[in-house]
């Protein structure tokens, strides 16, 4: 069980790096295609790969998901805060104390 806090990381890290060093554009004549995945780039800098039309149809799922699955986390955290602020408004309205001791008499005093 150690050493899965070792494999997060190394994931968590794999993941970053994957997505900051690998990022490359593949330019088609009516659009264009943003995405990041490791590969070894030409002697120019540029990436000299394809991908099938397979390939970006993926790319294209997963980033429709990735969308609708942020506008629902947003529509959520927006409803959680929202209820968050009505629960707080109306927790502190403290009713009337009714006095149940009618006895108002002070506590002894003793003077030397």
């Amino acid at each position: 069980m150690a050493i899965a806090k070792y494999l997060l990381v190394v994931l968590f890290m794999s993941y970053y790096v994957g997505g900051t060093a690998f990022t490359h554009t593949h330019y088609f004549p009516t659009y264009s295609i943003t995405h990041s995945h490791p590969f070894l780039p030409g002697a120019d800098g540029l990436p000299h790969h394809t991908h099938s039309s397979t390939a970006f149809n993926t790319i294209q799922e997963l980033d429709d998901i990735m969308l609708e699955a942020a506008a629902l986390c947003f529509a959520l955290a927006t409803a959680w805060v929202l209820l968050a602020v009505f629960i707080q408004q109306h927790k502190y309205i403290t009713p009337v104390r009714l006095v149940r001791n009618i006895n108002l008499r002070a506590p002894p005093f003793c003077i030397k």
